[in-house]
C-alpha cells in the first residue's frame, strides 16, 4: 500500500507541476497566447471535464492509500487440563523480546511468531555486538526461546526457532598490548 501511495503521489506531483507550468507560461506569454489557450479549452470541454474527474479520482485513491488497515489480532489457543487458553501473539512476541536482556551480545531482538496448525514458528531478528560468537549465541538463543515458550507460556509444539542476524554493531575488539584479542562475548 505504501509503494502505491508513493507512486500515485509522484504521478500527481508531476501532473500538477506540468499543468501549473503550462498555465503560468501561457499567462506570462501575453494576452494573445492566453486567449488562444482559453479558446482551445472551450473546444475540448468534454476532455477537460473527463480529465478533471480523473484527477479527482486519483486524488481520492491517493488519500485512501495513505491510511493503513488495522492489523488483525492473532491468538494462540490451546487446552490445559480441561480449560482453554488464548494468548495474543503480540504478547508472546513482547515476552520473547525480553530475551535480549539475558544476552550481553545482543543489542536488539525483534521476534515474530507465526501460528502453523497447532504449533508455532518463531523468527528472531537480532542485532549482535561485534566480537560475539554468532553460532554459539544463536544456538543458546534458540534453546532459551524454546524453553521459555514451553515452560512459561505453555506452548508444547514449538516447531521452528530461526535466528537471523540483521546487523553486527559496534567497533571490532582491539588487540591488547600482548597481542591477544579480548573476549567480548558474555552470557
Amino acid at each position: 500500500m505504501k509503494a502505491l501511495h508513493v507512486l500515485i503521489g509522484v504521478v500527481l506531483l508531476l501532473v500538477l507541476l506540468a499543468g501549473a507550468f503550462f498555465v503560468l507560461s501561457s499567462a506570462f506569454a501575453g494576452d494573445a497566447r492566453w486567449s488562444e489557450v482559453l479558446d482551445l479549452a472551450k473546444g475540448y470541454k468534454l476532455y477537460a471535464i473527463i480529465g478533471t474527474l480523473l484527477l479527482v479520482f486519483v486524488l481520492l485513491v491517493y488519500a485512501l492509500t495513505s491510511f493503513s488497515l488495522p492489523q488483525k489480532n492473532q491468538y494462540i489457543a490451546y487446552d490445559i487440563e480441561g480449560s482453554s487458553v488464548s494468548i495474543n501473539t503480540r504478547a508472546v512476541q513482547d515476552f520473547l523480546s525480553r530475551l535480549a536482556d539475558e544476552f550481553a551480545a545482543i543489542e536488539e531482538l525483534v521476534p515474530t511468531l507465526r501460528v502453523v496448525g497447532s504449533g508455532v514458528d518463531v523468527q528472531m531478528d537480532v542485532k549482535v555486538r561485534s566480537g560475539a560468537q554468532i553460532p554459539e549465541l544463536s544456538r543458546m538463543l534458540q534453546e532459551r526461546a524454546r524453553m521459555m515458550l514451553r515452560e512459561k507460556v505453555g506452548l508444547s509444539d514449538v516447531r521452528e526457532v530461526r535466528v537471523r542476524v540483521q546487523e553486527i554493531v559496534g567497533a571490532p575488539p582491539t588487540e591488547t598490548a600482548s597481542g591477544d584479542k579480548p573476549e567480548t562475548f558474555t552470557l
